[in-house]
């Protein structure tokens, strides 16, 4: 009688990590049902229902990369076997069922989901030849059980950084020319402006691959996604300088779950 706990969906709200494993689940799950239920595609799923991943604990749960990696990689062979043969197409819907449509762009190579509400980001990005959700990072948060490892510590430890903003690909901030990068990494920095939260507008275009035209009002920014049909990404940005400071850094974010090589045109300074 005098234990209490949140029900299991609380964690879906408090880690959207987790929330985007679970969904992505259910999405394939009921494209595997209209496709028949081939019997290696519907093992792969059961695979990526491992409970331990989705939730966090003691022992680690979804902190830990590998058991989210193995999700990740479950559901990614599911995919790969439900989309053979298909063109890179999009579609909109909630996908992640919190009230906003996200745009979902797929294809036999690849399965991309950005969120027009959050900054449009790139919170998916799923390459079937690698088995890996390239976005498969986890946004530095506060536990309870922070402050209570620090009770009786005299070496002056701190403590863990937290991120001020939910990671993702491509989250587009202007920052100080006096930010340092131990600052940067530590989240302790205030950005002269972020867009990371902010809500955009996205236009879809359509030929040899799928482009999204992203742009937010006020201070404004424009982000272009180019999609093509074997997964190659290329993603152009372009901001209005005059709104800030003249020694302001632009700057968009990458929160990458395997290093990967960046080729920037033209050249950019890369932390």
């Amino acid at each position: 009688a005098l234990v209490r706990g949140a029900h299991w969906r609380s964690f879906l709200v408090k880690y959207p990590e987790a929330n985007r494993m679970h969904k992505k689940m259910l999405a394939l799950s009921s494209l595997c049902r209209a496709r028949g239920n081939p019997p290696a595609v519907r093992r792969a799923i059961g695979r990526a229902q491992c409970n331990d991943a989705y939730w966090h604990g003691g022992f680690g749960g979804l902190y830990l990369p590998h058991p989210r990696g193995a999700v990740w990689r479950n559901l990614a062979i599911a995919e790969r076997e439900l989309r053979r043969g298909e063109p890179v197409v999009w579609e909109a819907l909630d996908f992640d069922r919190d009230g906003h449509q996200e745009i979902w762009v797929h294809s036999q190579s690849f399965s991309a989901v950005v969120s027009p509400v959050r900054g449009a980001s790139l919170e998916e990005f799923t390459r079937f030849d690698l088995e890996l959700n390239l976005a498969d990072t986890l946004t530095r948060r506060r536990e309870a059980y922070h402050e209570d490892a620090l009770d009786g510590q005299t070496n002056g430890q701190g403590l863990p950084p937290v991120d001020p903003e939910t990671r993702a690909l491509f989250a587009e901030r202007v920052l100080p020319a006096s930010l340092t990068l131990p600052s940067y990494v530590s989240g302790d920095y205030a950005p002269l402006h972020s867009w990371a939260a902010m809500a955009f507008q996205v236009g879809t275009t359509a030929e040899t691959g799928v482009a999204l035209e992203c742009r937010a009002g006020g201070r404004v920014v424009h982000k272009r996604y180019e999609f093509a049909p074997g997964g190659e990404l290329t993603v152009t940005l372009s901001w209005e300088p005059g709104a800030f400071p003249q020694d302001a850094v632009f700057t968009t974010e990458l929160s990458l779950a395997r290093r990967m090589e960046l080729r920037c045109e033209p050249e950019a300074e890369v932390w």
